[in-house]
């Protein structure tokens, strides 16, 4: 019998829970394996049954990043309930993108292989920080967490944000807190974090700017020490929802609060005296070059400690992303000029960060994981595992 004349039937709750998580509409899913989109509907609303060709469930195992079992499932699994979305819509154009539900997948799996890795050598998932509530004043719980910095101001001034990145993302993985970079469209969500489960995750947008990220894994943070799992995106604090907004508010201040003291702008700055005669944009230049956040930041945090006033705000805020617009626009032109892509292992890197990879590796070492195991975690070819031994 030829594998095109195999048939599969696909429960319709596996069915809705399988597209539901994708991210993919019916028009995509209709034309991905050409059947008419009003079939596609029907199976999703339950009144058919999918039967497809092994082929077809094939192309939609490729396309969901599902495998194949998955479609041969009775009942959908039981799983965490969704993200809170936090984002600013219609800013965010509705549902999750593709790549968005991809990621959060991804982040969850993660989360889970690094709990099972960690308890296998003994390890404690376990996070200890003092949880908040929104009703605790973001700038003196910012003064509580600024203790043990790995980085003083005058490092911090001499860095670069990607750099800075790196020892803000070990600093909290010391706290058992995973941080991934993960891609998805910047539009679409800036970061999310999950404490669901422990250990707690951050993720924060691949494709965003370094010294954005870091503005984000300190936002994302905020979520963490109110315990609330969420999807956001720079205008989340602008959603009509008062209980996101206050949320929003205080996770934009905390992280503010964090990255740019007060008394970083009162005794360096010598900000009241500095704004009779500086423009703020300047000043915000000036921050954000000095404390490696992006200009935004700086002018939200501005804002926060009422220097300048929510039109003033808004209306450089506007010029900021139109001028960065055209920036990214031009980097992506450079990008498809520019040579290879880099190695798998250093996206591994990047992505997973470097003790997620010792973790892996050490399990691997000791017989906990086969070496398939390991593979798979790193989402890497045999011989980019090498490459991580001989840096490790």
């Amino acid at each position: 019998m030829s594998r095109t004349s195999v048939e599969v039937s696909i429960e319709p709750d596996v069915f809705r829970w399988l597209c539901g998580t994708s991210g993919w509409l019916a028009k995509d899913i209709a034309k991905r394996i050409e059947v008419p989109e009003e079939d596609v509907r029907s199976w999703y609303e339950g009144k058919t049954e999918p039967v497809l060709p092994l082929t077809k469930v094939e192309k939609l195992s490729e396309a969901f990043k599902r495998p194949l079992a998955a479609f041969l499932l009775s009942k959908p699994p039981e799983e965490i309930k969704t993200l809170p979305d936090f984002r600013k819509l219609p800013g965010a154009h509705g549902d999750f993108s593709k790549e968005t539900h991809l990621a959060i997948r991804k982040a969850r799996r993660l989360q889970n292989v690094r709990s099972e890795l960690m308890e296998n050598i003994g390890s404690d998932v376990r996070i200890t920080i003092k949880n908040r509530t929104i009703r605790d004043n973001p700038e003196t719980v910012a003064n509580d967490e600024r203790v043990n910095l790995p980085v003083n101001l005058a490092q911090i001034s001499t860095s670069t944000p990607t750099k800075l990145f790196q020892i803000w993302r070990d600093w909290f993985e010391q706290k058992n807190i995973t941080v991934l970079q993960l891609k998805m469209p910047v539009e679409d969500a800036r970061g999310f974090s999950l404490t669901d489960i422990e250990p707690f995750v951050i993720v924060v947008n691949e494709s965003d700017a370094p010294n954005a990220k870091i503005f984000t894994l300190f936002h994302e943070y905020g979520h963490i020490l109110l315990n609330e799992s969420a999807v956001c995106n720079r205008d989340s604090d602008e959603i009509d929802d008062k209980k996101i907004k206050m949320i929003e508010y205080w996770c934009n201040r905390f992280a503010g609060a964090f990255l740019v003291p007060e008394d970083f702008l009162k005794k360096e700055l010598d900000i009241e005296k500095l704004l009779q005669t500086t423009h703020y944009s300047r000043i915000a230049a000036s921050i954000a070059n000095r404390l490696k956040i992006s200009k935004e930041s700086a002018l939200m945090r501005l804002l926060t400690l009422d220097y300048i006033s929510s039109s003033e705000f808004r209306t450089e805020r506007d010029k900021i992303r139109a001028d960065a617009a055209l920036m990214k626009e031009k980097q992506n032109q450079s990008a498809k000029k520019s040579g290879p892509a880099i190695s798998l292992d250093q996206k591994c890197l990047n992505e997973k960060g470097h003790r997620f990879v010792s973790l892996v590796l050490k399990n691997s070492d000791l017989g906990y994981i086969t070496s398939r195991d390991a593979l798979d975690y790193l989402d890497i070819k045999m011989k980019n595992l090498e490459k991580l031994r001989a840096e490790s």
